[in-house]
């Protein structure tokens, strides 16, 4: 396969404060706030009463939190017995739908170094794992053509998030989106532009279906990428990600940080694929019964969605998007959303400072 562009992640497996490292409250994001209250959608609420609502109400770029869904359609098939948790995966099955991204490079390298790795073989439970702590769209893929793509999509109805807009493949959307079968440029561009988003999809579902089918490679080996073209291609595919409203991100936090959706042994499942990456610190293991996060950017958006249940039983919630974003802006954002999350739990101080931003702009509009 001959790729000559780098999508850029600033994913993080292991956050600073797992390494035993203190958490930043990033100044920056009460900057960018105040300066672009139309940029940004938040909904955080904890059981001591705390509440911040700005735009939440409104339709965003989701991203890549669609795959908290992925998530739980997968904790619930792994309880119907469709599949082991513990099956191992040829890592080629995976490589195939990704789109030369670090993302599967920094999961890799993750594999190998806590011995995951078999034979070049992976866990089920890793792989969905990989999604969840690393962002990596091939992984979801895969998943898909396990769990199967009716299932994935109807987990809309399946988890009550109905205003969130059709899901699809969103490596092999990255892979299109890139003109891999070097069709000339402007050509290209022109018909993506022309594309409504229904005739994207379906162009995304074909080429996802060949990724599942091309076992040896032959297809993917033909795909070729023009170099210095990534940011011009990877803001088409902004406008065509999924959509969806951060308020009922923020209910299906509290709906699994409440355990609401686990019946048997979904639950432990949940724990072990999701959360231990996240608990094996004891520092997190001090603070936290449990923890959840998630973390995706694209080109031009950032997204975090996350939940706690502390120790003494004060449970958080916290969704936000950031989105058409400068590249300026995406770097700064990018680069400090683990603090920002963490410092809304941990941070009474910033939390409060947060609040009383969004107050401020609340008075002004």
């Amino acid at each position: 396969m001959k790729i000559f562009f780098l999508l850029i992640t600033f994913i993080t497996c292991i956050t600073p404060l797992i390494q035993g490292q203190d958490i930043q409250a990033p100044p920056y994001f009460l900057e960018f706030m105040e300066k672009n209250p139309k940029k940004f959608h938040l909904t955080y609420h904890d059981t001591g009463g705390k509440l911040i609502k700005w735009n939440d109400e409104q339709l965003s770029n989701v991203n890549g939190l669609v795959y908290w869904l992925f998530a739980l359609e997968y904790v619930r098939q792994v309880e119907n017995d469709n599949f082991s948790a513990t099956e191992r995966v040829p890592l080629e099955d995976i490589v195939r739908f990704d789109a030369s991204s670090n993302k599967m490079k920094v999961w890799n390298d993750y594999l190998n170094k806590t011995r995951k790795l078999l034979n070049k073989k992976v866990r089920m439970r890793e792989i969905v794992s990989g999604i969840i702590n690393f962002g990596n769209d091939a992984n979801g893929d895969y998943m898909i053509s396990r769990l199967g793509l009716d299932s994935v999509m109807s987990s809309v109805q399946t988890f009550q998030m109905y205003n969130t807009t059709a899901l699809f493949p969103l490596s092999s959307a990255n892979i299109y989106i890139h003109n891999p079968y070097q069709v000339p440029h402007q050509e290209f561009v022109n018909h993506i532009k022309n594309e409504n988003l229904n005739e994207f999809r379906q162009e995304v579902y074909a080429l996802f279906d060949t990724l599942v089918h091309d076992s040896l490679g032959t297809k993917v080996g033909t795909f070729e990428f023009a170099p210095g073209r990534h940011k011009e291609y990877a803001a088409l595919l902004s406008d065509r990600m999924p959509l969806g409203l951060v308020s009922d991100f923020n209910i299906l936090m509290q709906k699994i940080n409440e355990r609401t959706f686990f019946k048997g042994g979904m639950e432990k499942e949940w724990y072990k694929t999701v959360e231990e990456p996240l608990m094996s610190s004891k520092i997190m293991q001090e603070r936290y019964k449990h923890c959840g996060r998630f973390v995706y950017s694209t080109v031009n958006s950032v997204v975090i969605s996350m939940y706690a249940t502390f120790q003494n039983g004060k449970k958080v919630h916290l969704t936000a998007t950031f989105e058409n974003l400068t590249e300026t802006e995406h770097i700064d954002l990018a680069l400090s959303i683990n603090d920002f999350g963490f410092s809304l739990l941990e941070n009474k101080e910033y939390l409060k400072q947060v609040q009383d931003k969004v107050n401020f702009l609340r008075m002004k509009k």
